[in-house]
């Protein structure tokens, strides 16, 4: 199974730490939810142990109270140390297996860690006993999401934008969802809404000019992606956004600024020369080509392979035209 690529990996993972850090902060408030069929939320959470395969804490702490061992958990949250912060949780839920909220906060540290198995198992566990609690909907939600699992994914965010039109995150995330699904106009209703109600969040506005480009709305898309440039110029995502728009605006000058914006020179090269390949462009997607070249020649075999391509072409034209 392919994964999410990972800028957008890395942006939905951390979106999963603002969600679990904001448990550290505040009491629990829960909403009303989904409740979970029995035989799915058995499939998930049933016979699962997380102390399973995990190693023993380290030797030298010594035996704590649960509110003192929170406490640390929550301290070792905040300072990002995911090992201590899950054994300190697991310790507790070892003798209070029903603190439902602390289970939350290991289904989204095993998120953060890769564990996708678990995340899902310890999330669902928490769903089947609390399915008002959104947070851990949402963290279900990334579960799938980056798992590629999309229904499953849509499925969960819609619970909790449902329950609560006016969360934010769950918007976005509900619109990334079903634009990796391949939905581009159902996601531009839900991430115009995310926009809507915090219009300086960057990545709203960066999936929701990805979502007019899909639909081939490029003014939007400018429009959008401008916005966000406006909030954040140095964004690198944001600008293989733009570069994308403008090229297929034909505004190559710009495009390939906004591709130098987004990494490489090399690569920026490249980009705009693929676009001027697929408007038949050959002898301008050469050039571009040759100067991604130039600029990596070792390391560059797409720039070296999509150079020898369009050499063919202009070769094929010219004979044409004799």
């Amino acid at each position: 199974m392919q994964k999410l690529p990972q800028v957008v990996i890395k942006a939905l993972l951390m979106l999963a730490l603002v969600l679990l850090l904001s448990q550290c902060s505040q009491n629990q408030n829960f909403s009303k939810g989904r409740v979970l069929k029995p035989d799915e939320a058995a499939n998930l959470a049933d016979a699962y142990d997380p102390w399973v395969n995990r190693k023993p804490p380290r030797r030298d702490w010594p035996k704590l109270p649960p509110d003192r061992l929170e406490a640390l958990g929550e301290q070792s949250l905040l300072d990002r140390d995911f090992e201590s912060s899950l054994f300190r949780f697991l310790e507790i839920l070892k003798d209070n297996p029903a603190r439902y909220d602390l289970r939350y906060k290991v289904g989204v540290i095993f998120l953060l860690s890769g564990q996708m198995e678990a995340a899902r198992h310890e999330l669902a566990c928490v769903l089947l006993h609390r399915p008002e609690m959104l947070e851990a909907h949402e963290a279900l939600g990334l579960v799938h999401l980056q798992e590629k699992q999309y229904p499953l994914a849509i499925q969960e965010f819609q619970v909790v934008a449902t329950q609560d039109p006016k969360r934010a995150k769950a918007r976005y995330l509900l619109g990334v969802s079903l634009l990796e699904a391949g939905q581009a106009a159902q996601a531009i209703t839900h991430l115009k809404v995310a926009v809507d109600l915090e219009p300086r969040q960057v990545p709203p506005l960066i999936a929701l000019g990805d979502a007019y480009l899909r639909n081939k709305d490029y003014p939007q898309a400018l429009t959008c992606l401008k916005q966000g440039q406006s909030l954040a110029p140095q964004n690198q995502k944001l600008n293989y956004h733009l570069g994308l728009v403008l090229a297929a605006l034909k505004r190559y000058p710009e495009a390939l600024a906004a591709f130098l914006q987004a990494g490489d020179e090399a690569q920026a090269y490249n980009n705009i020369g693929v676009h001027y390949f697929m408007e038949g462009s050959y002898e301008e997607a050469a050039r571009c080509f040759q100067r991604a070249l130039e600029l990596r020649p070792t390391f560059y075999s797409e720039a070296k392979a999509n150079l020898k391509r369009a050499l063919e072409k202009l070769h094929q034209v010219r004979e044409k035209d004799g």
